[in-house]
């Protein structure tokens, strides 16, 4: 039996961070996030004006992901598909401006409520992979469609979890994914920060735990999921450019490595 629950180094468990619209905050936010070593998803709403900007963004979000959020903020299934278009391939435009690179996730803005199955065909169309909504699970669940992308919970409600997921890390039975979400601008006091800084502290230098962006997650999982596997499940090829790890029969991890075929033993019977 093989089970994809697995992610690089063959570490068991996965932490990610997701902030929206994009605010002065989030320079003292990624500052705490590089202390800890952990990784952030930012989807930033808004235009860049000029190369000003593109720098001032560049240099704030170094070594984080940058994410679409729209450009001016509004309620995606109360819109025109036209205008769904317009405000995401404009973000998409501006943002990979800063990037330098293909800009493909997303998080719906206003309201878990605010899209529906037809905006998530426009952000197919539009070369968006994923999208994250704000309807908090309060489970560690991988996402079955990355273009409905529920996370954890809001930051502010992540202590109790934070110790769950912790305390369960070793078990076979509990979710792998503690996806934390929030507004950096939501942190107005010290003791706001404080809050997240004990979340941080918790959470970092576990060596059991893959500290990924949401497009790092994404595109693993869809490696993975793109694995050629034989019917005996001894013969693995990974057509793929990202090298994946699988579990076999719950007690073997198997390094595959990117564009390569390997062999597995048979199972005795």
């Amino acid at each position: 039996m093989i089970e994809f629950h697995v992610f690089p180094g063959g570490k068991k468990r996965v932490v990610t961070f997701s902030y929206d619209d994009g605010h002065v905050n989030d320079e003292r936010l990624i500052a705490m996030f590089n202390q800890y070593g952990v990784k952030g998803t930012f989807h930033l709403n808004g235009s860049v004006s000029d190369n000003k900007d593109i720098e001032m963004l560049k240099k704030r979000y170094e070594g984080h992901e940058i994410s679409c959020h729209t450009v001016n903020h509004g309620w995606l299934n109360r819109m025109p598909y036209q205008s769904v278009v317009n405000e995401t391939v404009s973000n998409r435009l501006l943002l990979e401006r800063v990037a330098k690179h293909p800009v493909v996730g997303m998080s719906y803005p206003c309201s878990y409520a605010a899209y529906n199955e037809a905006v998530k065909q426009v952000m197919k169309m539009c070369g968006i992979v994923y999208a994250r909504t704000t309807k908090s699970t309060m489970g560690f669940h991988l996402p079955d469609d990355f273009l409905e992308w529920h996370p954890t919970c809001h930051h502010k409600d992540a202590g109790e979890l934070c110790d769950k997921f912790l305390t369960n890390i070793d078990s076979y039975w509990t979710g792998p994914l503690f996806y934390i979400w929030g507004h950096s601008h939501e942190f107005k006091t010290e003791e706001d920060w404080a809050w997240m800084e004990n979340i941080l502290e918790k959470l970092s230098g576990n060596e059991k735990i893959w500290y990924a962006t949401n497009f790092e997650i994404y595109q693993y999982m869809t490696a993975q999921k793109s694995l050629i596997i034989s019917m005996d499940e001894t013969i693995v090829y990974n057509p793929t450019s990202i090298p994946v790890w699988i579990e076999k029969d719950k007690k073997q991890t198997i390094y595959i490595p990117a564009g390569e075929m390997i062999t597995l033993e048979r199972d005795e019977d």
